[in-house]
Protein backbone atom coordinates (compact mmCIF):
# COMPACT_ATOMS: atom_id res chain seq x y z
CA UNK A 1 0.00 0.00 0.00
CA UNK A 2 1.38 3.24 -1.14
CA UNK A 3 2.14 6.46 1.56
CA UNK A 4 -1.11 7.98 0.56
CA UNK A 5 -3.20 5.11 0.56
CA UNK A 6 -2.26 4.52 4.53
CA UNK A 7 -2.49 8.40 5.15
CA UNK A 8 -6.78 7.85 3.76
CA UNK A 9 -7.64 4.88 5.38
CA UNK A 10 -6.00 6.33 8.34
CA UNK A 11 -7.99 9.06 8.27
CA UNK A 12 -11.27 7.04 7.88
CA UNK A 13 -10.47 4.95 11.30
CA UNK A 14 -9.53 7.94 12.77
CA UNK A 15 -12.86 9.54 11.88
CA UNK A 16 -14.65 6.79 13.16
CA UNK A 17 -12.97 7.15 16.45
CA UNK A 18 -13.04 10.74 16.87
CA UNK A 19 -17.03 10.45 16.49
CA UNK A 20 -17.38 8.19 19.33
CA UNK A 21 -14.95 10.63 21.02
CA UNK A 22 -17.21 13.35 20.47
CA UNK A 23 -20.41 11.14 21.04
CA UNK A 24 -19.03 10.31 24.63
CA UNK A 25 -18.03 13.62 25.55
CA UNK A 26 -21.34 15.30 24.76
CA UNK A 27 -23.47 13.00 26.03
CA UNK A 28 -21.39 12.03 29.28
CA UNK A 29 -19.56 15.23 30.03
CA UNK A 30 -22.24 17.35 28.63
CA UNK A 31 -19.80 19.39 26.59
CA UNK A 32 -22.01 21.31 23.84
CA UNK A 33 -21.71 20.35 20.05
CA UNK A 34 -20.48 24.07 19.29
CA UNK A 35 -17.14 23.20 21.50
CA UNK A 36 -16.75 19.69 20.24
CA UNK A 37 -16.55 20.79 16.38
CA UNK A 38 -13.68 22.80 16.68
CA UNK A 39 -11.86 20.12 18.34
CA UNK A 40 -12.49 17.75 15.59
CA UNK A 41 -10.71 20.32 13.35
CA UNK A 42 -7.89 20.47 15.59
CA UNK A 43 -7.76 16.93 16.17
CA UNK A 44 -7.69 16.29 12.15
CA UNK A 45 -4.59 18.75 11.79
CA UNK A 46 -3.23 16.38 14.39
CA UNK A 47 -4.01 13.01 13.15
CA UNK A 48 -2.98 14.15 9.36
CA UNK A 49 0.79 15.45 10.47
CA UNK A 50 0.93 12.31 12.11
CA UNK A 51 -0.08 9.79 9.31
CA UNK A 52 1.98 11.86 7.03
CA UNK A 53 5.24 11.58 8.71
CA UNK A 54 4.80 8.20 9.31
CA UNK A 55 4.08 7.10 5.77
CA UNK A 56 6.35 9.38 4.40
CA UNK A 57 4.29 11.72 2.80
CA UNK A 58 4.49 15.41 2.54
CA UNK A 59 2.63 17.28 5.09
CA UNK A 60 0.96 19.59 2.88
CA UNK A 61 -0.25 16.83 0.91
CA UNK A 62 -1.29 14.58 3.80
CA UNK A 63 -3.23 17.56 5.30
CA UNK A 64 -5.28 17.69 1.79
CA UNK A 65 -5.46 13.63 1.20
CA UNK A 66 -8.98 12.61 2.51
CA UNK A 67 -9.75 15.87 4.17
CA UNK A 68 -13.64 15.51 2.59
CA UNK A 69 -13.87 12.03 3.48
CA UNK A 70 -12.92 12.57 7.12
CA UNK A 71 -15.43 15.61 7.85
CA UNK A 72 -18.74 13.74 6.04
CA UNK A 73 -17.49 10.57 7.75
CA UNK A 74 -17.11 12.05 11.00
CA UNK A 75 -20.30 14.16 11.02
CA UNK A 76 -22.20 11.56 10.32
CA UNK A 77 -21.03 8.79 12.22
CA UNK A 78 -21.54 11.43 15.46
CA UNK A 79 -25.37 12.42 13.82
CA UNK A 80 -26.18 8.47 13.97
CA UNK A 81 -24.63 7.89 17.13
CA UNK A 82 -26.60 10.75 18.61
CA UNK A 83 -29.61 9.63 17.37
CA UNK A 84 -29.14 6.34 18.18
CA UNK A 85 -28.64 6.77 22.03
CA UNK A 86 -30.69 9.33 22.44
CA UNK A 87 -33.82 7.84 20.63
Amino acid sequence: MKGAEKVWWGKVLASIAIAILTIVLQLNLNIPASTLLPLGVVIYIIVSDLLSMLSAVDRRRGIRIGIFTYFILWITTWIFLYTYLTA
